[in-house]
């Protein structure tokens, strides 16, 4: 079951808000054909870049406790041209008896990632998002906490077909990822594993190259980078060719870090006296940034009018806020990127929950059609809790009074008379804020 952390934080200024510095011209080269991926630290503008066709599956490395976590395995579907179909087979007794008609799949079949969380990749989109326990490839079991995997894949990557079944995935104790590879005929099998062990134990992802049956730490240490500038696709999403998925540069943020994005509004008026106003819509999607902030019509052109404040996770009692414009994009030559950043402020924490998480939570299914159900695992019971959903002009469209017991609580929200679009679905009392978009879909 996918459960989140809350820990409530207050933000007081006492003395640490310091006046927006000055803008300082940065920039980053992704290389012709955007060939490397780019990890950048937005407090001190240093990068790390690495090539982006050195892998083609990862497998998420954090914890259960941390946000975006779905044990996510994910494809590197733009420099390896990787493609992921699931064969409906249990793994168990077809792997290594595959034969060459299990390799006439379409090209529209295929899963893919999710670029708003790093918590959906491929082989984790055929999920059964009305059942909490179903994690795509495998099923949480709630005995042992870990995960079993029976699902049988077939993978295109480097134009070569691999069968992939991913055994499972062990939470406590000796943490890691079992799974075998082989050809789709069958040779060249082999069983491996990954654990969250160093490196990789302050790393997002450890990334594997089929074709070698190689793990690689491309990764910079977590606490080292903010965001990334990268290829992606869009889910779905066709270009110019009507056979192939639109690649997309754009940037996305590491976990923990929230963005809010500032449309229509010159980012030089924007200021620590006044930036505030625009925080309350940051977001921890993956994709807030994204690549909306430039526009092709005969060249390339960025929008003048939108920026973005970052903040990262906090440290030392402190949560800081960075503020970045982007001044230019060259395209596909270079892929160099120019943009402009600067400290707006610094704020001091006062922690209400000094003991640890208030709570654990869970909100699902996300897309939903009729129903949004969510489960708060509480330290402690809580008075006047309110339950509410917005639509995203903020206009409240439920509101109910729960009751907020130690332990596990679960609620429903029937949404089946509202319309399709996005809301926020809240949870709050004096001890508690939980906060999460969802998408019902018809």
């Amino acid at each position: 079951m996918k459960l989140k952390s809350t820990l409530l934080t207050v933000a007081v200024a006492i003395g640490s808000q310091v006046n927006a510095q000055t803008w300082v011209a940065d920039s980053v080269e992704m290389g012709a054909s955007y060939a490397n991926d780019v990890f950048y630290n937005i407090m001190n503008g240093s990068d790390a870049t690495e090539a982006a066709n050195n892998w083609d599956i990862a497998f998420q490395i954090t914890s259960f406790s941390e946000p975006m976590f779905n044990a996510s395995v994910r494809a590197n579907h733009n420099k390896r041209d990787v493609q992921v179909y699931s064969l409906h087979k249990q793994a168990s007794v077809h792997f290594g008896n595959l034969t060459p008609s299990d390799t006439m799949v379409a090209y529209g079949d295929q899963l893919l990632n999710e670029d708003s969380t790093w918590g959906t990749g491929a082989f984790t989109t055929n999920r059964d998002m009305t059942n909490p326990l179903d994690y795509g490839w495998g099923t949480y079991d709630m005995n042992t906490h870990n995960l079993n995997g029976d699902s049988l894949y077939l993978v295109k990557a480097g134009g070569v077909f691999y069968q992939l079944w991913i055994q499972k995935y062990v939470s406590i104790g000796n943490v890691g990822y079992w799974f075998r590879v082989a050809r789709w005929d069958g040779t060249g099998s082999v069983s491996d594993s990954i654990k969250r062990v160093a490196p990789y134990n302050n790393r997002l992802f450890a990334y594997y190259n089929m074709s070698t049956g190689q793990f690689l730490d491309r990764e910079p240490s977590r606490s080292d980078w903010h965001i990334m500038f990268t290829q992606y696709l869009k889910d779905r999403v066709f270009g110019a060719n009507p056979n192939k998925y639109q690649n997309y540069v754009g940037v996305l943020s590491n976990l923990k870090v929230r963005v809010a994005k500032v449309t229509g509004v010159n980012p030089s008026t924007v200021t620590s006296s006044n930036y505030m106003m625009y925080t309350p819509n940051a977001s921890e999607y993956t994709n807030t940034i994204g690549d909306d902030w430039k526009h092709f019509a005969g060249m390339w052109t960025v929008a003048p009018d939108t920026s973005y404040i970052i903040m990262p996770d906090t440290a030392n009692g402190q949560q800081e806020y960075y503020h970045l414009q982007f001044t230019r994009f060259d395209g596909t030559a270079t892929g160099k990127i120019v943009f402009e950043t600067r400290k707006l402020a610094a704020v001091n924490l006062s922690v209400n929950d000094v003991n640890g998480t208030a709570a654990t939570y869970s909100i699902y299914p996300n897309p939903a059609q009729n129903v949004i159900n969510i489960m708060v695992d509480a330290k402690q019971a809580g008075k006047n809790t309110v339950l509410a959903v917005t639509d995203v002009t903020g206009k409240v469209v439920v509101t109910q009074p729960v009751q907020l017991s130690a332990g596990v609580n679960a609620y429903s929200v029937d949404m089946s008379s509202f319309p399709a679009g996005m809301y926020i679905v809240t949870v709050n009392n004096s001890q508690l804020k939980i906060a999460e978009k969802v998408q019902v879909q018809r």
